[in-house]
């Protein structure tokens, strides 16, 4: 087999949405590359503390204020029924599988807390170890779980088994919860996470990552819908009626219990599963329904009265803790819309908050948060500002603080809605002219251009929640967001994701259009954001052809190739279509669409089909750039560069040389004119073209343009790391491969060590789009090792490539399966001289069979990798090792 599968064709990479940070230099193959990286997350792991129940006592001490008797940790009402539920828990929790994953979801309220307390309390009893993982970015109030000081894990590695809960997991960011389980998996011999969660959008990406982290999925990998503890109305009216009990000695334990009503009659109608589908509903009515009784006050009228009703008594508490005048309850109400807005805050910025929204000066904050702390105690000591809880209460409390908005809709008044509020979130200002001017509020206006603060995200999603029930809070939501449209990305994938379905055709286009080409955070929110997009496009082919093609963009930047393909194939059609009818309009468009087409394609290994789009896309450009050269010489370079790697990919060398000289040459002229535009293209093609030189044997030549590319690289991350980092980890790797290929394995090490420490760090954020990359630097690095004579430090990258391949070519065996083969066989090769001869030759036999099975179906592609293997099997078979025979991958 060919030493080199090629330096990889640079068809355009994804950037890491984190902080990358320049510092220290480090000297790679005589270059200095001063790019640094940091991989925290921004999580813990805390020891699980089963809450004990509140005592009568409390609870009764607590009825003035309706919230604390809510609350899942207070446990008023005794966790009953979830029988069924418990025992699916426990059949998954003792499988004998060694690490598994489970995500459980349901609306808020529905006992999702409750169940995974339950579980913890049982599974510590039997002798587990139980933790509680928090992110920063998820609300930590009603799971038990501190807030975050620093992320860091209570635990070391141990031998009992661990079962870990994590609440909210739809806040985590994706590539933090993915970390997440890489951390988890060698703290114990056997693991079980399970994961809580309102929606189940981001699952699919997680259980596709499982296996590669030595993970199953339970439940057959299906995520497990909560439902409704009663699903009709006869079984909602006992758990209503046992609720009101409960209440009812809470709020009068000196009576008995027959002398409470036999029959409590709830606000609306029970069958209304809007409301009482949700456990949560059922307390929340239960509760109003006996305070009402007790204070001898008219009960909620009905289901939708019910919040307004509790926190009408909420304010009532506040009242009377802080004093009845108006100023004063009026400054308690905004202090409590603060906290449920922004969520705990240091005390420092708890301040700078009150100050920032002109509620308070610094010496009347620092009493105004003394007494918010009183009524809602914060439950760390280094913050202020606890919201109110549950969830839905805080949601419920915005929405009713919030005035009609700015779009009309009707609202029934309420004691709670204060025009004061929406001042929060935006600004006003007439110009002279008498038009008023709509700006970001001071909770979420920039500072200094910079973005504004973190609690924005918090803001969003509880926004987007409120606005789920109540038809005026998406009109502040749209106000807001068209405000400052960048605050949709500013505030990350999240908050991007839950603010999408309230988002007007208008608003969501400019929202995508602030969106990064790639982002490892906002990547799952962009492929939302255009499938919504879609969805509400007009009926004309020409918008529906654009936002196809768009989303089979973002699908693609996900991972997820064959509904990319789909859309990709929509597009491409659309625009064959119109262009038949207005080619002077539409050629331009189709020739865009069938590259893309034909990159999807290649993506998913169908590398035969791929070539005809991209030949057609081609000689579209070349007529409209003989026409247009300024305009359309781009997409031209660009579909060379393409053409170049799918003839390459089917074997046909010589022929793949020209396109790719072409597209550096026009490049080359571009990047003269306009660097900042095309040095980042300058620097694909050149890459491209040392691919194809290197598969002619051209090295030195490949060297140079290898040393070009990793130098164009190095500046960009430097200014851009977001974007430029994996290119930069490409490079690094392709210059390690013409190295080793110029027999430099001194030399190789260094930039082929790098690479692999970028393409790993990657890869735990983003595995779908970077595990390829990280299989390959590691098999780069093993052949580095072993032609060194390092054999024993070799054998662990060599493994660990041919484990990712083998889970990728399980997926996707038209993209991966050479790659296993080239993985096998450098394995084998390792194997013998630390005398496992046996192991290698089943190794060596494997490759063989595949490399076979490729050459039958291409022959042109896939008969000198056959030869190769065939020649590894032979030295195997003979106990030889040489490590010239080994395979070397670029990117």
């Amino acid at each position: 087999m060919t030493a080199l599968l090629g330096p990889s064709d640079d068809n355009g990479c994804g950037g890491i949405h984190q902080h990358v940070s320049a510092s220290g230099d480090v000297v790679v193959a005589g270059r200095d590359i001063n790019i640094n990286y940091s991989g925290a997350a921004a999580f813990a792991v805390q020891k699980f503390a089963a809450p004990p129940p509140a005592g009568l006592a409390e609870l009764t001490q607590a009825r003035q204020q309706p919230s604390v008797l809510l609350t899942a940790q207070r446990q008023t009402i005794a966790f009953t029924g979830r029988d069924s539920e418990m025992a699916e828990l426990r059949q998954w929790r003792d499988e004998p599988a060694v690490c598994s994953v489970w995500a459980w979801h349901a609306p808020g309220g529905q006992g999702k807390t409750r169940l995974g307390q339950q579980l913890g309390r049982e599974t510590a009893d039997a002798g587990w170890r139980v933790g509680v993982a928090t992110h920063q970015d998820a609300a930590p109030g009603e799971s038990g779980a501190k807030p975050l000081a620093q992320p860091s894990w209570w635990l070391p590695a141990g031998r009992r088994p661990l079962l870990l809960l994590v609440d909210y997991a739809e806040r985590w960011p994706l590539h933090d919860l993915l970390k997440f389980l890489g951390d988890c998996r060698p703290r114990a011999r056997k693991v079980r996470v399970l994961l809580l969660a309102r929606s189940v959008d981001w699952w699919p990406t997680v259980a596709a990552e499982l296996d590669k982290r030595g993970f199953t999925a339970g439940g057959g990998g299906q995520p497990y819908l909560l439902t409704a503890l009663a699903h009709d109305v006869p079984g909602r009216s006992r758990l209503f009626e046992a609720a009101c009990r409960r209440f009812a000695q809470i709020y009068q334990p000196d009576i008995p219990a027959q002398g409470w009503p036999g029959q409590w009659h709830p606000p609306g109608d029970l069958g209304d599963d809007s409301v009482y589908g949700i456990t949560l509903g059922i307390h929340m009515a239960a509760l109003a329904t006996v305070d009402a009784h007790t204070r001898q006050m008219t009960p909620p009228a009905s289901a939708g009265d019910v919040s307004r009703y509790l926190l009408d008594r909420e304010r009532s508490y506040w009242s009377r803790l802080h004093g009845s005048a108006p100023d004063t309850v009026r400054a308690a109400a905004r202090t409590v819309l603060l906290a449920c807005l922004t969520g705990p805050q240091p005390r420092d910025d708890g301040i700078r908050l009150l100050e920032l929204i002109g509620l308070a000066s610094r010496s009347d904050g620092e009493k105004l948060l003394d007494a918010h702390d009183r009524c809602y105690p914060p439950t760390s000591t280094s913050t202020v500002l606890e919201p109110v809880y549950p969830d839905r209460l805080a949601e419920d409390f915005i929405a009713l603080s919030l005035p009609v908005s700015p779009a009309g809709e009707r609202i029934t008044p309420s004691g709670h809605t204060d025009s004061w509020s929406a001042t929060t979130l935006i600004t006003t200002h007439r110009n002279p002219d008498g038009t008023v001017v709509i700006g970001p509020g001071p909770l979420t206006a920039r500072t200094d251009g910079q973005p504004p603060a973190g609690h924005t995200s918090r803001i969003l999603i509880f926004l987007a929640a409120a606005a789920s029930r109540n038809q005026h809070v998406k009109g502040w939501l749209d106000t807001m967001l068209s405000a400052d449209p960048a605050l949709a990305v500013y505030a990350g994938g999240v908050a991007l994701s839950a603010v999408v379905p309230y988002t007007s055709p208008t608003l969501a286009e400019t929202i995508n259009r602030l969106l990064p080409e790639r982002s490892l955070d906002l990547d799952p929110a962009a492929a939302i954001l255009a499938q919504h997009l879609l969805d509400h496009s007009d009926d004309s082919p020409e918008q529906r052809a654009r936002r196809s093609g768009e989303l089979a963009s973002r699908l693609a930047h996900v991972g997820r190739w064959e509904q990319a393909l789909a859309s990709a194939e929509e597009s491409a059609s659309l625009y064959r279509q119109l262009a038949e009818v207005n080619s002077d309009a539409y050629l331009p468009d189709l020739a865009m669409a069938l590259n893309g087409l034909g990159a999807t394609l290649s993506d998913l290994g169908r590398r035969k089909q791929a070539l005809g789009p991209i030949e057609e896309a081609v000689g579209i450009y070349q007529g409209l750039a003989e026409v247009n050269p300024d305009a359309y010489l781009p997409g031209l370079a660009m579909a060379l560069t393409n053409l170049g790697a799918s003839l390459a990919n089917l074997g046909r060398l010589e022929h793949a040389l020209g396109p790719s000289e072409d597209a550096v040459a026009i490049y080359q002229g571009l990047a003269e004119v306009n660097p900042d535009a095309y040095l980042p293209d300058l620097a694909k093609a050149l890459n491209n073209l040392g691919v194809r030189v290197v598969e002619l044997g051209r090295l030195e030549q490949a060297l140079d343009l290898a040393g070009d590319v990793v130098d164009i690289y190095q500046g960009l991350a430097e200014v851009n790391p977001d974007a430029y980092l994996p290119h930069l980890a490409m490079a690094l790797n392709n210059l390690g491969a013409n190295l080793m290929e110029l027999g430099r394995p001194e030399q190789a090490l260094g930039p082929t060590d790098l690479a692999v420490n970028i393409w790993r760090l990657l890869a735990e954020a983003n595995p779908d789009a970077y595990l390829p990359d990280l299989a390959m630097a590691l098999t780069n690095l093993g052949t580095s090792l072993s032609t060194l004579d390092r054999l024993g430090q070799a054998l662990g990258p060599a493994k660990e490539s041919a484990s990712i391949y083998h889970g990728l070519a399980e997926a996707n065996p038209d993209a991966y399966l050479p790659n296993l083969a080239a993985s096998l066989t450098n394995l084998s090769l390792l194997l013998p001289e630390l005398n496992c001869l046996e192991q290698a030759l089943g190794l060596a036999e494997g490759a063989v069979a595949i490399c076979r099975q490729l050459a039958d179906a291409n022959p042109d592609a896939h008969l000198p990798d056959l030869a190769a293997s065939l020649r590894a099997y032979a030295l195997v078979c003979e106990g030889e090792f040489e490590p010239s025979s080994q395979h070397w991958c670029s990117g």
